[in-house]
């Protein structure tokens, strides 16, 4: 799934973009085990084009995979932006309906499609993307109920050595 960057960015930063990406596709790779049957054509592109929908919400320029013949492992690149959207899904409150380590197969991936076009559509979800961070629900609260008090003990080492 390659993504379109600017065109008067260096080509040097461009490379190391790419080996960076690649390197992050490759490990989170990994955390989908292969499916006990090659991944259908059709939801192959359904799903590469539902990355890219939620991709353009998110302000990326990504040009959906075309497949012609199933795949028996998915490609790096759309597991990593599987991580990402499920961890932006997550925040948002919507999770994927299924982690990415539990995908098994087709019907899996169809669920995920279903959730990620969803997403895509859905403008509390572009609202949530484009709120500064610091308009997040940051406050964290400590409370201490009376009688709870942290009580400070003398800590004599030296006793303990003498054991």
């Amino acid at each position: 799934m390659p993504m379109n960057y600017p065109e008067d960015m260096p080509r040097d930063l461009i490379e190391a973009a790419e080996d960076t990406d690649d390197a992050i596709g490759a490990e989170i790779a990994e955390l989908i085990p292969p499916p006990s049957s090659p991944y259908n054509v059709k939801v192959l592109n359904a799903l590469a084009k539902a990355i890219a929908a939620v991709g353009k919400v998110m302000g990326l320029d990504l040009e959906p995979e075309s497949y012609t013949e199933p795949a028996a492992r998915l490609d790096p690149d759309v597991v990593r932006f599987l991580a990402m959207y499920a961890a932006a899904a997550e925040d948002y409150g919507q999770p994927l309906p299924v982690a990415l380590d539990m995908i098994r197969g087709d019907r899996e991936l169809t669920a995920i499609t279903a959730h990620l076009m969803k997403l895509a559509k859905d403008a509390k979800f572009a609202a949530f993307l484009d709120a500064p961070a610091d308009e997040a629900d940051t406050e964290v609260r400590i409370e201490v109920r009376p009688g709870e008090e942290e009580v400070e003990e003398d800590f004599d080492f030296a006793s303990r050595m003498r054991r």
